[in-house]
């Protein structure tokens, strides 16, 4: 009896793991897997933001690529912004502001002149929020980040035939246009942007291609 007990709870022990994996596909449950990080970049010249209007999405993995293309330093922080994950590539700040800035996500990233400053993080909360150049707001060098929640839709009607002419001027260099984006990138810049989606989506591609 002992034998045929211990026989028993082997075969149990080959049965079970592959009973669970036919549920778990029957139940079309997938291993959890991390989101590939959506890559921005902004250009940063005197006194300005480009583009100074940033869609993101909540719960989106980001990688912020922040281009000091001005002849000045200069600097793009958010004091508002809800974020986790933040992590610091490559910025010229201090590395003790670093540590703090990510022991407490904090977005404050410095770009000295002709460098680019790399920041990955993850916004957490819909909504609208500022971001600007520290001590430079005066000079105009603001924008905002416009923060959607998942799987959020653009409202309104489709775009009227009136807009069709001016097609030609939202392809970027590459050829690409928004129009060739899949839905949920269409989506989020017709929701921050209205009719100007596919001419900021152009001028943001554009300035992530290598010159």
């Amino acid at each position: 009896m002992f034998r045929t007990l211990t026989s028993s709870i082997r075969q149990l022990a080959y049965i079970v793991p592959f009973a669970l994996i036919a549920m778990t596909l029957a139940l079309g449950v997938a291993p959890a897997s991390a989101q590939e990080p959506r890559t921005i970049t902004i250009v940063l010249t005197e006194y300005k933001f480009s583009p100074d209007s940033i869609a993101l999405t909540a719960g989106q993995p980001v990688q912020l690529n922040i281009q000091n293309q001005g002849k000045a330093d200069h600097n793009l922080s958010s004091d508002d912004l809800p974020l986790i994950n933040i992590n610091y590539v490559k910025a010229d700040n201090s590395p003790q502001d670093l540590s703090r800035y990510v022991g407490t996500n904090v977005l404050n990233a410095d770009a000295l002149s002709g460098h680019t400053s790399v920041v990955t993080f993850t916004p957490t909360t819909a909504g609208t929020f500022g971001f600007f150049s520290e001590d430079e707001e005066s000079l105009g060098m603001v924008g905002k980040f416009i923060v959607l929640a998942p799987g959020a839709q653009a409202p309104g009607p489709a775009p009227s035939t009136s807009a069709a002419p001016a097609s030609s001027t939202t392809v970027a260099r590459d050829g690409q246009s928004l129009s060739t984006q899949s839905a949920a990138t269409q989506a989020m810049f017709a929701e921050a942007w209205g009719d100007r989606a596919a001419q900021e989506w152009t001028q943001e591609h554009n300035a992530s291609l290598p010159h």
